[in-house]
């Protein structure tokens, strides 16, 4: 399967989860770092990249 750039970058370029409830945000990863962009759900302020893998359970 081909990897196009633009559809890699949309889906995965500045997205940010939530690691208390598993939200995903938009932002820039300066601002994610320095603590001014806060989950719009819960208010937490710890964010993990989006996963480029599918995980798979069980294994």
């Amino acid at each position: 399967m081909v990897k196009i750039p633009e559809a890699i970058a949309r889906l995965f370029g500045r997205k940010w989860v939530c690691r208390r409830c598993k939200t995903v945000i938009r932002g820039d990863s300066q601002k994610i770092r320095a603590g001014e962009i806060h989950c719009r759900k819960c208010g937490q302020r710890h964010f993990r990249a989006k996963s480029k893998e599918k995980r798979i359970k069980g294994k």
